[in-house]
């Protein structure tokens, strides 16, 4: 469940800034969105109020204007004349998103933030509200004389339609600028970090913000898009430049806690945990075990806009194995309020594959529970013409309730053991080659319909019992210590399939074992499908032509249901299934069944449950919903097309259930003696039939119902 639900929102919407529009304004934010915010613990909202200039810049008077977030386009480039056609690209040249944009002062940013603060609380009287401010590296969101003009010395690091991104580990030269922490000027010499913590500290207290957060990398690295940098560029790899990078990027966490004392949270880059190492010499997992009371990054939102599902999960999934506290956040992209852009509408089409497939992702903590996001952030609710259109409300919300609804409550039918702590903390070259190459093999993989949705760190892994993983597959890079590798050969030998990937250097330094395979990193990635293949998983993908992407899939378990997500790149595709037990048929679709295996065509963008599998040589299978009519049983699934088929039928737990024929739905049930219940110690309680052939109802219904 989201314990805390995060409104991000800029200023665009505040196209007057009278007290009583502003009050207008803060009441339509909480009211649209009331049947996500009721009953959560935490309610956020999260203001785009320029690009963190705002913060550079405070000189200490409320009165003072500032720069703020009221342009389309790249903030830092010239403005389009009035001879210049209107779709000059807004990478080309910026455009007001209104006519006579009001002048922002911080005064009426401090009267945002408390009436935000108040109407919160008046209508969700039982949450704790906060707003919270927001800090990017970038040239986009708002003009900044300060990093464009006065201080280009910190703007080192990647390049933005010619606009330097800001190195968070940069000096800053000396000026004679009035700052409400530096009211002499900053001296010369002084590091960013130190100069943005303290500037952070007074302006968020006059303010009246409750938190910060630092946008597009900052703290991690100033080229947080690429998979080059200072360690790594393309072809060769610098380790000796590792341990004074690593220093430097944790001394910026260090010198901005040391001035700031409020709450952090982090977009982070675009990349993983062993991506940012091997590149950027990023140690994530200092940053986590260094009590700096910050948020883990959540998913990145840019990796889905460029339909890279794969990098989306690998790189969430690498950065919540661990996490810095409670918080697991999860990220969605419905509007851009700077680049024309409603990806609801004009990335994603309508449809929810980026709400499912990174909602289906689960960790597995110490203790061996599985946890799924608790945090929930929406970039954001104003489009870029400051509208809040309830349509892309009323369209996506279904579908996050849902998503959330059905999270994980047991581990997936495959457990990524990922190395975190190994990794960001490793000085062997070819370690950091291992990890890079490892941690793009797992993004191909998905990318290419490996069904990866569940990790768990190797310390974790090393406390928990085999009962943890007796319904999982282990997938695990070669192991970087023998404790890990002892344990997952351990699990090998006592039945559980374990899939270890890397060079083939690595992988030859692993013993051989009957339920082991191992997947060299430097060939396909459908040899990661192939490895499901050997443990009872066939997943195949007919397309139309090779260039077709094919589907991502997330399989997750949710009371004892297979959860499948899935983006279909192409809707020509034929996706098929064979499992262990049989072939899986998705309720609400029907499979055409050809030697064992199911075969599906889905749309853009699928949620399916899975309780039943079925072993049939050929013909149609339909599964659908019906109404019980009855008071015995709370759900019906009707199945036709069955031909001297072996069927398993699993219900929710501490559920009865039965098996019934009848014409329709309203008939009374006449029971079906070819079924009979399996108590099974792994897979738990369900239902088998052999040589079923016709229509039957799988009944569900709590025990002792009346």
């Amino acid at each position: 469940m989201f314990e805390n639900v995060t409104l991000e929102v800029s200023l665009k919407p505040f196209k007057k800034t009278d007290e009583a529009y502003i009050r207008e304004v803060c009441q339509k934010i909480f009211e649209d969105w009331r049947p996500l915010l009721k009953g959560r613990k935490t309610i956020s909202v999260m203001l785009w109020t320029s690009d963190g200039s705002e913060i550079l810049d405070y000189a200490g008077n409320l009165d003072d204007a500032f720069e703020w977030c009221r342009f389309l386009g790249t903030a830092n480039l010239p403005m389009r004349e009035a001879h210049e056609p209107l779709e000059t690209s807004l990478h080309q040249k910026k455009q007001d998103y209104m006519e006579n944009a009001p002048v922002m002062t911080y005064r009426i940013l401090k009267t945002i933030v408390s009436t935000l603060k108040e109407e919160g609380k008046r209508l969700f009287p039982e949450a704790t509200i906060r707003v919270g401010e927001t800090f990017d590296i970038g040239p986009e969101f708002a003009l900044s004389d300060f990093k464009y003009n006065r201080h280009t010395e910190i703007c080192i690091g990647r390049r933005l339609d010619r606009k330097g991104f800001v190195d968070a580990t940069a000096i800053l030269k000396g000026d004679q600028y009035h700052y409400a922490a530096y009211p002499d000027g900053i001296p010369d010499g002084t590091p960013f970090g130190t100069f943005l913590g303290k500037q952070s500290e007074v302006f968020l207290a006059d303010m009246g913000f409750d938190y910060l957060w630092l946008s597009n990398g900052v703290g991690f690295s100033a080229n947080p898009w690429d998979r080059t940098g200072v360690i790594f560029d393309g072809e060769n790899y610098y380790p000796e430049k590792l341990e004074g990078q690593k220093e430097k990027v944790f001394a910026f966490w260090k010198l901005f806690r040391k001035e700031c004392s409020f709450p952090l949270e982090t977009r982070g880059t675009n990349n993983s945990v062993g991506i940012d190492y091997a590149s950027d010499g990023v140690p994530l997992w200092d940053i986590y075990q260094a009590d700096l009371d910050i948020v883990a990054p959540p998913n990145s939102p840019w990796a889905a806009l460029n339909d890279n599902y794969g990098l989306e999960m690998m790189g969430h999934m690498t950065r919540i194995a661990e996490l810095p506290n409670e918080r697991f956040p999860f990220r969605y992209y419905i509007h851009d309020p700077w680049w024309v852009n409603s990806p609801w509408y004009d990335r994603y089409d309508g449809s929810p594959c980026d709400i499912y497939l990174p909602m289906a992702i689960s960790r597995l903590n110490k203790e061996g529970m599985v946890e799924t996001a608790n945090s929930f952030n929406i970039l954001s609710i104003d489009n870029s013409w400051g509208e809040i259109p309830e349509a892309c409300i009323n369209e996506p919300l279904p579908h996050i309730l849902r998503a959330e609804k059905h999270s994980a409550d047991a581990p997936a039918p495959i457990v990524w053991i990922y190395p975190m702590h190994e990794y960001t903390t490793t000085k062997e070259a070819s370690t950091i080659r291992e990890m890079n190459l490892g941690d793009n093999f797992i993004m191909d993989a998905i990318n290419d319909g490996f069904p990866l949705c569940c990790v768990c760190s190797t310390d974790n892994f090393l406390s928990h019992g085999e009962a943890v993983y007796q319904k999982s597959i282990l997938l695990s890079p070669a192991p970087e210590t023998e404790a890990v590798c002892e344990r997952l050969l351990a699990l090998a030998k006592g039945g559980r399939g374990v899939i270890f990937y890397g060079t083939k250097e690595r992988l030859d330094t692993i013993p051989h074992c009957e339920n082991i395979k191992k997947v060299d990193v430097e060939g396909e990635p459908s040899l990661l499908r192939d490895a499901l293949a050997s443990f009872g998983y066939i997943i195949a993908f007919d397309k139309k032509r090779e260039d077709i992407k094919a589907p991502t899939l997330a399989i997750s378990r949710n009371r004892d249901a297979l959860m499948f997500s899935i983006y279909n790149a192409n809707t020509t595709t034929k996706a098929s299934f064979r499992f262990p037990l049989g072939a899986p048929i998705l309720c609400g679709m029907e499979a055409e069944m050809q030697d064992g295996v199911a075969s599906y065509h889905f749309s853009r963008g699928e949620f399916r449950e899975c309780r039943i599998f079925a072993e049939q040589a050929s013909g149609v299978i339909s599964c659908r919903e019906a109404p019980p009519c009855n008071v015995r049983f709370r759900r019906s699934i009707h199945l036709t097309g069955l031909e001297d088929a072996t069927v398993r039928l699993f219900p929710e737990p501490t559920c009865e259930c039965a098996v019934t024929t009848g014409k329709n739905a309203d008939h009374p049930p006449v029971y079906h003696e070819g079924f009979r219940l399996v108590h099974d110690e792994v897979l738990g309680d369900y239902l088998l039939g052999e040589h079923i052939s016709g229509d039957i109802y799988f009944r569900i219904g709590h025990k002792n119902t009346r």
